[in-house]
């Protein structure tokens, strides 16, 4: 309510506080609201201290109302290309998943690995090309590389512009070596395609990989500040993509109803978290292997999935049946339910190179400094030396910030339920953020340790 300046200054005398050190909330909008502002101004207060509330969106000023959902339209064509592209991620997180065998948690981007590796796939020839199209889902046999660069550019255009109350961000950069040249088809066709930045960098100077750093930390929003620590010799070109989300959950957890609450880790110990309650209607399917809920975003263009180990089923028993078959099926069956949810506010930061991944996946000969051929990229022998991705997730109340980085390093050789239904994520747990229409997921993982 709005307050006279004498009530003001009489209830600040009688806390024994000076106008000028405390906030002023002033609730209304309009010439009453600006009127009250300059009052207030004038008996001392500071104009950085008062806000203005619009009395008709009390409870967040600053978030605007979610626009109506626009779904992504595919063609038949382009709906097997996405089918290829999700099956991809689903590979994905199950390889890193087998080879992690140090960190408790997961975390990865399989869209953001994709990205990075289509723009190397532009200057690979011979079975290197053959073997990358093959793992990123678009075989030679069936697919060009056209199809390929449509559909990422169709993509992540689209993404960008789905819901008004998630940030999202794609940026795609190329850092060359000074001096060192590059065909002019292969920047085109990522300039073209995904709208990479493509800059000339002297590496052998200290600043080079501060640079690169500050552009991965300026596109996640300072979540990922160094992907670089230094500059190897015989790297020639670094090709990175980054992501960056951040969603307001539709139905938000209130702050005040969440209290510590037991996480049982993987190996049975049980460790005290900041578990958020909600009982509200979310999407719910239950299968043999997994309890899945959907909590959606803004205006339910992206959705985070939690997978919940179904029964007395480990996280490891349950992950083996998490493929794209399944998914597809999984999907269909969720309905409307209202769940007690549990779930707790975490946060990850996660790297991993993913060389070996790549290789056990069938793309090997990129990765051989003998057998790679990247001769639509430069009249150099350049293999891949380096691909590594950097991520970071953090769930509260509010909402998900997720980011990661994918950097790519060219190496040259010369050198039906009771109601509410109980969701309780006090256990190990698998999940991804995905978007609706066209099932796109951005990030998978899953924690095993809090």
């Amino acid at each position: 309510a709005i307050i006279s300046g004498a009530g003001l200054l009489n209830a600040l005398e009688i806390a024994g506080k000076k106008i000028e050190d405390v906030k002023i909330v002033v609730n209304g909008a309009g010439a009453s609201a600006v009127s009250c502002t300059k009052l207030y101004v004038s008996l001392g207060a500071r104009l950085e201290n008062i806000v203005m509330l619009d009395s008709q969106n009390d409870e967040n000023p600053s978030q605007p109302e979610p626009k109506p959902r626009q779904d992504i339209n595919l063609t038949r064509a382009e709906q097997e290309f996405m089918d290829k592209g999700t099956d991809f991620a689903f590979r994905f997180f199950d390889q890193v998943c087998s080879t992690e065998k140090e960190k408790p948690n997961v975390f990865v981007s399989p869209l953001s690995a994709s990205l990075c590796l289509s723009m190397i796939t532009n200057g690979a020839t011979d079975n290197t090309l053959a073997e990358m199209q093959d793992v990123l889902g678009f075989p030679a046999n069936t697919f060009s590389l056209d199809d390929l660069n449509n559909y990422n550019q169709k993509l992540t255009s689209a993404l960008l512009d789905l819901d008004n109350t998630t940030q999202l961000g794609i940026a795609n950069s190329i850092w060359i070596e000074e001096g060192f040249k590059v065909y002019d088809s292969f920047v085109d066709v990522n300039k073209k395609m995904y709208d990479a930045q493509v800059q000339e960098l002297d590496f052998t100077s200290p600043t080079a990989k501060d640079m690169i750093n500050q552009w991965c930390a300026t596109q996640t929003n300072n979540c990922i500040k160094e992907v670089i620590q230094e500059i190897p010799a015989d790297v020639r070109m670094y090709l990175i993509n980054a992501l960056y989300c951040k969603g307001i959950w539709k139905s938000q957890f209130d702050k005040s109803a969440t209290g510590q609450d037991n996480f049982t880790n993987v190996d049975g110990s049980q460790q005290k978290v900041a578990m958020m309650n909600q009982t509200a209607t979310f999407n719910y399917t239950q299968t043999d292997d997994f309890s899945i809920a959907e909590l959606p975003y803004g205006n339910e263009a992206f959705s985070m999935v939690i997978l919940l180990p179904s029964g007395d089923k480990t996280l490891d028993e349950s992950l083996p049946s998490l493929n794209y078959e399944n998914w597809k099926q999984w999907s269909k069956n969720m309905v409307g339910k209202e769940l007690q949810i549990k779930l707790p506010r975490f946060k990850v930061e996660y790297d991993k190179e993913l060389e070996e991944d790549m290789i056990a996946m069938g793309m090997k000969d990129a990765f051989d400094a003998y057998k790679a051929k990247f001769a639509n990229m430069s009249g150099a022998e350049l293999y891949i030396g380096l691909l590594q991705q950097f991520t970071y997730i953090n769930v509260d109340e509010e909402g998900t910030e997720a980011a990661a980085v994918t950097v790519g390093g060219m190496f040259d050789n010369a050198v039906g339920f009771p109601s509410p239904v109980p969701f309780f994520v006090n256990r190990p747990f698998a999940f991804m953020v995905k978007e609706k229409s066209t099932g796109a997921i951005l990030f998978m993982g899953k924690i095993t340790e809090l």
